[in-house]
């Protein structure tokens, strides 16, 4: 089965990023590119920071020729799997899906493959840094939008072996790999089709709250402390906490 491990976001400041990642969750960095991407990780799940390239640059297949990603847009990006072997699963998807080697310059990630609505991920056999460490806070879940979430869903448990946890009265279904969750909703919190969002769970609603504040990100806890509670990370990339977390 494959497992959910990572997430990018193209970014302006990057060390900002990094920072309120580190200081308000106790995520650690993992990695930083000549190109200023960074990666910070929560001990098993890896958070990419993409630096924003400036110019153009032709795009080779599934990446610019400089390395970067092919959408340059401010905002999350794609997701990625850990899996036994990359070349089984584009077994499995078949060659008429886009797909194509990611630059090999120190990133985890080995593949990157387009499904066929267009969602973007990559496959890495080595891993994204993570140790596979069980704590919290962490990202526990992942909220992608489509159209058809019975065909994604379909997809995504025929290809990378994802289980199905349950479905929604408005059609959503959800998916995981025993650790963090995929929600395939027809209607998210933003309107970007595609990934939308990270879920987090925290441990402690206090101590996240007085972390955050001390960066100057104020946090209301909610009244009820198995409440969802939406947050805009400081380059508008929106964030759902949750110390119930998303386990069926």
């Amino acid at each position: 089965m494959a497992k959910i491990r990572h997430v990018a976001f193209m970014i302006n400041d990057t060390p900002k990023l990094r920072d309120f990642y580190q200081k308000g969750f106790g995520f650690e960095q993992c990695y930083e590119s000549a190109s200023g991407a960074i990666m910070v990780m929560d001990g098993t799940f890896n958070l990419a920071l993409l630096k924003i390239r400036e110019g153009e640059s032709e795009v080779v297949g599934t990446h610019r020729a400089d390395g970067g990603e092919s959408d340059q847009t401010p905002g999350i990006n794609h997701f990625g799997f850990v899996v036994d072997s990359v070349d089984e699963i584009l077994e499995r998807v078949g060659s008429d899906l886009k797909h194509g080697q990611n630059p090999q310059d120190g990133r985890p990630a080995e593949m990157r493959i387009e499904d066929p609505w267009g969602n973007r991920f990559d496959l890495s056999a080595r891993g994204f840094f993570g140790r596979e460490e069980v704590r919290l806070p962490a990202v526990r879940q992942v909220v992608v939008q489509v159209d058809r979430p019975n065909e994604v869903a379909d997809f995504y448990k025929e290809k990378l072996e994802l289980k199905e946890e349950g479905r929604a009265s408005d059609g959503s279904v959800y998916l995981g790999d025993g650790l963090i969750h995929m929600a395939l909703v027809q209607e998210g919190l933003t309107n970007k089709h595609g990934i939308q969002y990270i879920g987090i769970q925290i441990d402690d609603w206090d101590a996240t709250a007085d972390r955050l504040r001390e960066m100057g990100q104020p946090l209301t806890v909610p009244k009820d402390g198995g409440a969802d509670l939406p947050l805009r990370d400081p380059e508008g990339n929106l964030l759902v906490l949750s110390q119930r977390g998303w386990d069926s």
